[in-house]
């Protein structure tokens, strides 16, 4: 029987909810022997005011990494439709698991349901800590932090708040609000609060805004919450660790989690009859409004952080010394070498990259205005750093990065898979396992992917500039700098080999008379006429270079002797060919002429040139007919 997989939809990725739900999903699926594969696109949704979003490039690509999906692999989507940026992605994903006949869930976004649903209620949520504070601690003077104005997670909790106050006929004041942009904002709030008199509690829209005004307050004199209870939203894991600890709302992740797979797995199963779910929040209430005492810190945790701090500087030294290396790399190995020195702080099961193989096979490419937009490219150059059983530099289709990994035997196979973009391109795909999804550092990871993505889209944009200056813009052959350059590197490989080297001089025969009867228009077209002609019979062993305006060069090298007059003849006959069609009112035609050494015979290259550019001479004489063009 095959093994089932379920696949996992998502943008950004935060550890303290989305992480934890994942987490639990995939726990789940290793009791049951289920594949998980999570499809990621680095795409962090933040909280924006009314009226601003992210700049339309940086999300435009976003659905890339979703459309890699194989539907014909999977068996049930997840969809955490809430974190994507575009929310037309959502139901695009519900269209293809429709035609496919798959099942799919979104979860923790009220704002798209789906046929399946797992939405995490924000309704109730703030009405837990605020009506504690009211009933349970007996406060009246109650100020509000919210994140932006008319941010839709920041008006549901401001009702929550004006919902509880006038349930226990406490007047909603203006002057007890205030909007801290879920940041650092929250200080300014705190300061005008305090010009108007101290309040009682100051309840925030997120622990992090939270934190910033304790931190505020405690530097001012006042003691939390002797003086003044703070309260926050979220649960994230500084609620649990900041000194006071924060009494705030959580979210249960885990069992949503938990949920979400009883659900998708129900319905692989082909239970049709699956009811939404609604997972409620739960109060956590801690020392920042007095009703946890402050208790001794636990020695193991100070010991680990102790332990993850130390980690994550030599991390972040890591990262550091790959950004002095990345400016010396020289190629595609080097490359990868020195970016992936930092992949040991994650402590993955295993790691490849998954390159756009056009970024290896042309010279040309990633300027190329035709080709400056997403798309998944075709096949992909595997390159892999750690962890794997795969050989480096293998060129596959994109859609076989899976091939042998879903129905293996022993454990299931649990994937992640992440876009790596630069300026508007898909350069390709990291495809990594950690050890532990619960550990993992995915935060740091994203910093990680951000900044690989980064140097590897800087590394080929300089690849191609360098190759820019050494090529002519209109033929795309090499000019006479790039001749120079790759006519030493040829010599340094063949002169130990004791090849024989060819140097080819190549001039176009009437250039002149066609550029006075049909301009420069037509005299460009047989140019670049005969450019191709060169380069489709020479490239394969030599270089091409145009050396002037009608002149070119060809310097080729084998270990036997060439047959280069049959060469030459089939340049003619390219030539010949076009010719007959009668595209132009004019014959394109060159003369050519060669000269052949030992490379052991070898003097200079200026030496070799001058005596085939004598013999392209002499064949010119013959073509010359003062009756053509």
């Amino acid at each position: 029987m095959n093994r089932k997989t379920i696949a996992i939809c998502e943008s950004g990725y935060h550890a303290d909810s989305e992480a934890k739900i994942i987490a639990e999903i995939i726990k789940n699926a290793r009791e049951k022997n289920i594949n998980v594969l999570f499809f990621n696109s680095l795409m962090v949704k933040g909280d924006f005011p009314k009226g601003i979003d992210k700049a339309s490039n940086l999300v435009c690509g976003e659905s890339e990494i979703f459309n890699l999906i194989n539907y014909q692999k999977i068996d049930g989507l997840i969809i955490f439709g809430k974190s994507i940026q575009k929310e037309e992605i959502v139901f695009q994903l519900q269209k293809r698991c429709e035609k496919n006949h798959i099942p799919c869930i979104n979860v923790n976004d009220p704002a798209h349901f789906l046929e399946h649903n797992v939405t995490i209620s924000n309704e109730d949520s703030m009405e837990l800590v605020v009506e504690h504070l009211v009933k349970d601690h007996k406060l009246t003077k109650i100020n509000f932090i919210g994140g932006y104005r008319d941010n839709k997670e920041t008006n549901e909790r401001l009702n929550a708040y004006k919902k509880v106050l006038t349930k226990y006929n406490i007047p909603v004041e203006e002057d007890r609000i205030a909007y801290g942009h879920f940041w650092m904002h929250a200080v300014d709030c705190v300061k005008e609060f305090l010009r108007k008199g101290l309040p009682q509690a100051i309840v925030c829209a997120n622990d992090t805004m939270a934190i910033f005004v304790i931190d505020y307050l405690k530097n001012e004199g006042y003691k939390i919450p002797k003086d003044i209870i703070v309260t926050g939203f979220d649960g994230n894991s500084d609620a649990f660790t900041y000194e006071p600890s924060l009494t705030t709302v959580r979210h249960r992740y885990e069992y949503a989690g938990s949920v979400v797979f009883e659900m998708i797995e129900k319905l692989i199963n082909g239970i049709t009859h699956v009811k939404d779910e609604t997972i409620k929040s739960e109060l956590i209430l801690q020392e920042s409004c007095g009703c946890k005492t402050k208790n001794k810190k636990d020695y193991d945790f100070i010991v680990k952080n102790y332990q993850k701090r130390d980690a994550f500087t030599t991390f972040t030294k890591q990262m550091v010394r790959s950004d002095i290396y990345f400016f010396d790399d020289e190629n595609i190995d080097e490359l990868f070498d020195h970016i992936s020195t930092p992949l040991s702080f994650f402590e993955l099961k295993s790691f490849c990259y998954y390159v756009d193989a056009s970024f290896e096979t042309k010279d040309s490419y990633f300027l190329n205005t035709k080709s400056d937009k997403y798309g998944i490219p075709k096949k992909v150059v595997r390159v892999v750093p750690f962890y794997s059983n795969y050989s480096s530099s293998d060129i596959i289709p994109s859609k076989e990065m899976l091939k042998d990994d879903l129905q293996k035997d022993g454990e299931p196979c649990f994937k992640f898979f992440t876009c790596m973009y630069y300026r508007n391109k898909c350069l390709g795909y990291m495809v990594y396992e950690p050890k532990d999804y619960l550990t993992f550092e995915y935060s740091s990871f994203m910093l990680w992917a951000y900044n690989t993505s980064e140097k590897i889209g800087s590394f080929y944009l300089r690849k191609e500039l360098e190759l820019l200056n050494l090529r002519d813009h209109l033929t795309g052959l090499y000019n006479r700098r790039g001749m120079e350059k790759y006519f030493n590197k040829i010599y340094k490989e063949v002169l130990p080999k004791n090849e024989y080297i060819t140097i080819i001089c190549i001039d176009i025969d009437y250039l002149k008379r066609i550029n006075d009867k049909f301009g420069h228009e037509g005299g460009d077209n047989a140019i670049v006429q005969i450019a191709n002609a060169i380069e489709t019979v020479f490239s394969k062993n030599g270089i091409c270079v145009r050396t002037g305006g009608d002149e070119f060069c060809v310097v080729t090298h084998s270990a036997k002797k060439q047959n280069i007059d049959n060469q030459i003849n089939k340049v003619t006959k390219i030539l010949e060919d076009y010719n007959n069609k009668k595209i132009v009112n004019y014959p394109v035609m060159c003369s050519c002429g060669y000269y052949t050494l030992y490379s052991k015979d070898f003097t200079s290259f200026e030496e070799m040139q001058k005596i085939a550019d004598q013999k392209m001479y002499e064949v010119k004489a013959m073509h010359h007919h003062p009756e053509v063009v």
